[in-house]
């Protein structure tokens, strides 16, 4: 009878053993799973929105923070040719554009820095181009302090 009692506790010792040998690859891929959709869920909430139309020959741009946390942005103008010394209009201001940065053949201009939280900034931009055959866009970096 003792017999039969070690044999069976020996059996569901080995049972044990072995199914937290085969768990441990479960646990630590349903974890990486779970990390990356926490990242991800984090990452969509936190980012800003910009919008963009055009309206009685303006470009509105509005730059959008839906949560109450302070973020940095730069607000970029991309052209595929240099329109340095050209003027533009940012809310009824004028201002003229220098300073570029050539990336993959872009220029790219930056028209604002600014911090936003829990709102949303408007942007009224009129482009003076004496060149017409130049495509841009707005684009929106969000600048992390560390």
């Amino acid at each position: 009878m003792v017999d039969k009692m070690i044999k069976y506790t020996k059996i569901e010792i080995f049972l044990v053993i072995v199914f937290l040998i085969l768990s441990i690859p479960l646990w630590n891929y349903l974890k990486n799973e779970l990390d990356s959709n926490y990242t991800l869920a984090i990452d969509e909430e936190n980012d800003l929105d910009l919008y963009l139309n055009n309206v009685d020959g303006y470009d509105n741009v509005i730059v959008s923070n839906s949560i109450l946390e302070l973020k940095k942005y730069r607000l970029l103008l991309v052209s595929d040719k240099n329109i340095d010394g050209s003027t533009i209009t940012i809310n009824n201001i004028k201002y003229k554009l220098s300073n570029y940065i050539k990336e993959d053949n872009n220029y790219i201009y930056v028209l604002t820095t600014n911090s936003i939280k829990g709102t949303r900034y408007g942007y009224k931009i009129d482009l003076d181009l004496q060149n017409k055959n130049v495509n841009y866009y707005y684009t929106l970096e969000e600048l992390t302090d560390f």
